[in-house]
């Protein structure tokens, strides 16, 4: 997963990290199969990913935390993964398949 940046030395909740601009990012916490999933498939479509570790924030003040990607995504989530995609909100883990999913099928049926 080399083009995976992991910000995990984050842990005061002023400091918390906004969705980039240009490709993923993932807002992931410790044992969480899907976001294991969603990095090695994205790693593997070789798309930029920026990993933001959660696991402190939850810790510090959950709520602050919740309400911060309340406000970034323009609804409630609380499941993890938390993906954004060049800083739009997409979902979770099975949004963020079906997103690649379309993209793919775009791309097989376009030819120059």
């Amino acid at each position: 997963m080399d083009n995976i940046i992991n910000n995990s030395n984050q842990v005061n909740l002023d400091d918390h990290e906004k969705p980039q601009t240009n490709g993923f990012t993932i807002y992931s916490k410790s044992g969480c199969p899907n976001c294991t999933r969603i990095k090695k498939i994205l790693s593997e479509k070789k798309q930029t990913v920026v990993e933001i570790q959660c696991d402190e924030y939850l810790i510090e003040n959950k709520e602050s935390f919740l309400s911060f990607i309340k406000n970034l995504a323009q609804k409630e989530w609380k499941v993890f993964p938390i993906i954004f995609n060049n800083g739009a909100f997409i979902g979770g883990f099975n949004e963020t398949q079906e997103l690649l999913n379309k993209q793919l099928c775009f791309d097989e049926n376009v030819s120059f």
